[in-house]
């Protein structure tokens, strides 16, 4: 028996975690399909492969090995086939066929740009999918491709751009059929307006499918539309539902469930999404889970989150739903809505997928010390069972951190939930956990109506690495953030920043008056609207001895314009439109206010990120600058979208962490600078007053400068 002891968590521990996503349940109910992704560090990339786990006991075997990418498996209705996605005979994602039992798989889709996830239909015959079509597609020939790429693009639309897709200048999404036995591909839907999530009539005679609304403001807003097989005699059933998603058709075709919000209240902002029942015949749509304070939830685009799942009976309807940090398995009456737990606990569940005719429901769940297995259990969750057990190997040899929930009070009263992350017992930093206040780092999530969760956070690997190294991280939930009812993620809606900033300080008050925390060793980070209450943070008080901003808004009137869900979001947030509300947006931008500023500052931000564009970030790095009070260092990552801190270039994620850590240490605690190995340049003043230097070869550019960057506190 071996006496190593489990070691601390190292940043490089985040190239050996596999991910498992995208369980699906065969029709049996007695294989559990999904895709198992590794990342491969020498070539700086991600392959995935789909595995198959028998649900009765086995191991679970890998079922493709393409050379790159293989996802979205999908069983044909008799089980004898799988549907997938994979780029190994190209440089985007086609559709491929294979049989359950094995062998080679077949290509059905030979097109120009990437196919979809497939949706078999009733008999087996025919693949339904939808992708984005170019208007102009690109010409053949190296030349030819090249003068194309650079002709001028003129945009008539408001939506001609998509975070991690690029300009896509209105190129909709169309639905697609193709014969699996000819491999024939018939474009259905066509039109100027995106078409998306195709789903098939339990007969196979009709498919309903999303479509955005037309209008400048609109494209954001989605219908429940039905057409015949052939893609003849559209038709509109909803007009009172805002961005109705993922039809799912009830057993006896009468009906059609998908997930929507209040069409007064069509914006993204609004996370409070129900169940709805589209009656096929026509008539008023009902808000079925009206009744149920908690959003079922949906991925954004163009990740296509599963329909609501029909028990065979046509009474029941079972789908993921966000409470209190977690994601929950549930089911809903179809007649009265009431809403019962099925699958619960302190987790996440990240997929799931039921075999209703068996009674049979797979899912992937994590938790905080868990990154992603299978689990299966039965239609009313019990005789739950783990089937996959993909980490491990790795997770025995690490003394991860603890992570416990926590009750805060707020000063308006009630109590917030937050997750308080330390050391392992056995940690590096032993005496630290066992009882000295330690050096606090304050992380604060996106949204705003995201949420902190009881889930293992790889795109924030760096809270685990500084607990192993000693910290203490709060996560905290406050006013604003989703899974905790509608008034409560409605609650800043016009108070960015002056609504939750106070329930931020008073948890980590709360921390300090336990002796968890050191007040003086406080550090402060957030992403996206955490970047946006970083930046207020360190405008508004100077207690935070660092701060490391990510891809922040700072400036609501340039993100209005800017961002490619700036024109209607924000008005929502700010319960107001620009034109009428000015004085609202500016006084709610920390950019106002940057001259204030004494905290040293890292900024982090993809250079290809459309939905908090990187000209945010190089607002509050110049103001920075200018005001001359601070140190600052804006660190500039070569075609990450906003995303990528969880799905970005392996290499990027880990340098990300690498340099949270040093940043924070060095300033906090005055350890000795490490910058990551793979710096593309020396920080450097003087190139920073030029702009900064250019990336090399994919590495991030930094630049760095203000007032005494090489101070030591």
């Amino acid at each position: 028996m071996s006496d190593e002891r489990p070691r601390p968590l190292q940043p490089d521990d985040l190239f050996a975690i596999k991910v498992v996503a995208d369980v699906q349940l065969s029709p049996d109910g007695g294989r559990a399909a999904y895709t198992l992704t590794e990342i491969a560090a020498e070539p700086d990339e991600y392959r995935s492969a789909i595995w198959i786990a028998p649900v009765q006991g086995g191991e679970p075997r890998q079922f493709t090995r393409g050379p790159k990418r293989d996802s979205a498996p999908r069983w044909s209705p008799d089980g004898a086939w799988l549907a997938f996605l994979s780029d190994r005979d190209g440089e985007v994602p086609q559709l491929y066929v294979m049989s359950a039992n094995g062998g080679e798989p077949r290509r059905l889709t030979w097109l120009g740009h990437a196919a979809g996830p497939a949706v078999w239909s009733p008999d087996g015959t025919r693949l339904l999918f939808a992708t984005r079509v170019p208007k102009e597609p690109p010409p053949s020939g190296k030349e030819a491709r090249a003068r194309w790429a650079d002709r001028p693009r003129v945009v008539t639309s408001a939506h001609y751009k998509d975070d991690g897709q690029g300009y896509t200048f209105g190129d909709p999404s169309q639905v697609f059929v193709v014969s699996v036995e000819r491999g024939e591909v018939v474009q259905l839907t066509s039109g100027d307006r995106p078409s998306v999530a195709p789903a098939w009539s339990p007969d196979g005679a009709r498919i309903a499918f999303s479509r955005a609304r037309s209008g400048t403001a609109d494209y954001h807003v989605y219908d429940l539309w039905v057409m015949n097989a052939d893609g003849s005699n559209p038709r509109r059933l909803t007009t009172d539902v805002g961005r109705a998603a993922s039809p799912s058709w009830s057993p006896d075709g009468s009906t059609i469930a998908c997930y929507g919000t209040d069409e007064q209240e069509p914006g993204a902002g609004d996370p409070m999404t129900r169940v709805w029942l589209v009656p096929l015949s026509g008539g008023r749509p009902r808000r079925l889970t009206g009744g149920y304070d908690r959003q079922a939830v949906v991925m954004a685009r163009p990740a296509v989150t599963p329909g609501p799942v029909w028990s065979s009976d046509g009474a029941t309807l079972t789908f993921v739903a966000a409470d209190a940090g977690n994601l929950h398995v549930v089911r809903a009456g179809a007649v009265d809505g009431s809403v019962r737990p099925v699958v619960a606990g302190e987790r996440q569940i990240l997929s799931m997928s039921a075999a209703a005719a068996v009674g049979r429901i797979a899912f992937v769940a994590t938790d905080p010390h868990l990154p992603s297995d299978v689990y299966v259990c039965g239609w009313d969750g019990a005789d739950e069972r783990r089937l996959t057990r993909v980490n491990e190997a790795l997770l025995s040899h690490l003394a991860l951190p603890r992570v416990e929930r926590r009750a805060f009070g707020s000063p308006s009263g009630g109590t917030l939930d937050g997750w308080l992350i330390r050391p392992a017992a056995q940690g590096a930093r032993a005496a630290e956990s066992a009882g000295a206040p330690a050096p606090l780092l304050l992380d604060i999530h996106g949204g705003p109506a995201s949420y902190h969760g009881n889930l293992f956070s790889l795109g924030y690997f760096y809270r685990y690495v500084l607990a192993s190294r000693g910290w203490a991280v709060l996560a905290l939930n406050p006013t604003g953030s989703g899974s905790y009812g509608k008034a409560f993620a409605h609650g800043i809606r016009g108070r960015w920043g002056e609504g939750d900033l106070p329930e931020q300080l008073a948890a980590v008050d709360a921390l300090v008056a336990e002796g968890i925390a050191d007040p003086a060793r406080l550090a402060v980070a957030g992403y996206s609207y955490g970047g946006f209450m970083t930046s207020w943070t360190i405008t508004h008080t100077d207690r935070f001895k660092a701060a490391v901003v990510g891809a922040p808004v700072v400036n609501l009137e340039s993100f209005h314009g800017t961002s490619d869900i700036g024109m209607w979001f924000i008005p929502w947030e700010m319960n107001g439109d620009l034109a009428t509300h000015r004085e609202t947006y500016r006084r709610l931008s920390p950019i106002s206010y940057v001259e204030r500023v004494t905290t040293p500052t890292l900024i982090l931000h993809g250079e290809a990120d459309d939905r908090c564009p990187i000209g945010q970030g190089e607002e509050l790095f110049v103001g920075l600058m200018a005001a001359g009070r601070a140190p600052a260092q804006f660190v500039r990552y070569p075609g990450e979208s906003h995303l990528f801190l969880g799905t970005g270039r392996p290499s990027h994620r880990l340098d990300v962490t690498r340099r949270v850590v040093a940043w924070v240490e060095r300033y906090v605690s005055g350890a000795p600078v490490r910058p990551p190995a793979d710096e593309a340049s020396r920080p450097d003043a003087a190139h920073a007053a030029q702009g900064g230097p250019r990336a090399q070869a994919g590495k991030p550019a930094v630049s760095e400068g203000g007032a005494r960057a090489d101070h030591r506190p």
